[in-house]
């Protein structure tokens, strides 16, 4: 009699232990499916039609559903997951998959989550090494012929911002110091506001702040399966502002709203 494979010891996995150390030691994330815009056509026979004398498989650069990026992120929802830091994994990093500050979430196994996916956390952080920013670049030169949904006195941000660390303009080899609340306002959107001095229109600063950060899952989740039984995707997040480098200057109308509005509540 022909005889099955080896099951070792015969120990199941405990399903119930599983979901209920990510239930009790998780963190609430907020999760929105990513994709293609659907102006950045990807269809092989689309190479040779032209839209306005540009190849349609690029992406449009002034498309309003995805402000142009060629991403778009739908159907935004609360998920529990447990989140680890990858910056003591070496291998994965030797091995081109993580750099230094992404990190590695591992959801229950209800949800699934997929490759250019969105994963906002719900607590904020600070900002790596800060954002430098044009002062209102999206009020100058072509710009202007585009809507960018931005007032003279605001410059658009990566992430929802809750509160500044530190502000510092260059103009001519001169820097200048800007004051949270006294010089420039925060709100939880992703929009800086001037409200006093403030930088020459043209000229850089640097703002280093508090926001929710926005990650997007990298390469395949891992998948993870024991006895044809799912034990939840094991998945790569890469901050947005590091995955997208190609980040569009563009502000959605989206942009201007605190992080719970913009998600329809927080709950």
């Amino acid at each position: 009699m022909a005889r099955g494979p080896n099951r070792g010891l015969g120990i199941d996995w405990t399903f119930s232990s599983h979901e209920g150390q990510i239930n009790n030691r998780g963190e609430t994330l907020i999760h929105e499916i990513g994709m293609r815009c659907p102006c950045s056509n990807e269809d092989t026979h689309a190479g040779s039609i032209l839209r306005k004398d540009v190849p349609r498989r690029r992406k449009t650069f002034i498309c309003s559903n995805c402000v142009g990026t060629g991403y778009i992120y739908r159907d935004p929802k609360t998920i529990i997951a447990m989140i680890t830091n990858i910056s003591e994994d070496y291998a994965r990093q030797e091995a081109g998959w993580a750099i230094p500050g992404d990190a590695i979430m591992s959801p229950l196994p209800e949800y699934t989550v997929s490759t250019g996916d969105l994963v906002t956390f719900t607590w904020a952080q600070p900002l790596d090494e800060g954002q430098v920013i044009v002062r209102g670049a999206a009020n100058m030169s072509d710009n202007t012929a585009r809507k960018l949904n931005l007032e003279e006195n605001e410059d658009r941000l990566w992430y929802n911002a809750v509160s500044g660390i530190w502000c510092e303009g260059l103009d001519n080899e001169t820097t200048t110091v800007y004051r949270n609340n006294a010089d420039f306002v925060l709100d939880g959107s992703k929009v800086i506001k001037w409200i006093g001095n403030s930088p020459r229109k043209g000229s850089t600063y640097t703002l280093k702040y508090m926001a929710y950060l926005e990650w997007e899952a990298q390469v395949p989740p891992a998948t993870r399966r024991d006895r044809d039984r799912d034990l939840g995707a094991r998945v790569l997040l890469r901050k947005k502002h590091i995955a997208q480098v190609w980040d569009s200057s563009n502000s959605a109308p989206g942009d201007k709203l605190p992080f719970c509005d913009r998600l329809r509540g927080c709950s």
